[in-house]
């Protein structure tokens, strides 16, 4: 039997999102949603022997000059998040990226800015709902694709699969 592979992208900020590209470079696109996640990550993992899975979380961390409540609440969904893939097992399967490093998988200069970013991602994934109702970017969400992408990138055998 064929596994499927797919391809997970998490952006654990505060207007964070789960991004999964399928085999077939389909995207699906989550705002945070912990409950969300953990039954999309348990549905695969019910039915381990149809899927390979790939994980990647950004690896972030407090600024200095933020709030504390804010860095205490960041640290909170991090550790949600570490919590929730080592319950359900998916440890060896995830990757923790600083930004830095999907960034550089996308062929924009990250200095330019969110938007330059989701630019460049819906040029690769066009159908990917990168905005809100009223228009405006959800960086979560392309932060989330960035990552897939990358992981996209790195495990999969798609001879096409270059930064993009």
């Amino acid at each position: 039997m064929k596994r499927h592979k797919l391809y997970i992208g998490i952006d654990p900020g505060k207007n964070g999102a789960l991004a999964m590209i399928t085999e077939n470079k389909e995207v699906n696109l989550i705002d945070f949603d912990l409950k969300a996640y953990i039954n999309l990550l348990n549905s695969f993992k019910n039915n381990i022997e149809s899927y390979n899975i790939f994980i990647g979380i950004e690896r972030v961390h407090s600024m200095p000059g933020e709030g504390v409540k804010s860095s205490f609440s960041f640290g909170e969904r991090v550790g949600e998040l570490k919590g929730m893939i080592s319950t359900l097992n998916f440890d060896n399967n995830t990757e923790w990226i600083l930004p830095q490093i999907w960034q550089k998988h996308i062929n924009t200069d990250s200095n330019k800015g969110k938007k330059a970013i989701a630019d460049s991602l819906l040029k690769q994934y066009p159908s990917a709902d990168l905005f809100g109702p009223r228009g405006g970017l959800k960086d979560g969400r392309s932060d989330a694709l960035g990552i897939a992408n990358y992981i996209y990138q790195k495990y999969s055998k798609d001879k096409y699969a270059k930064p993009i």
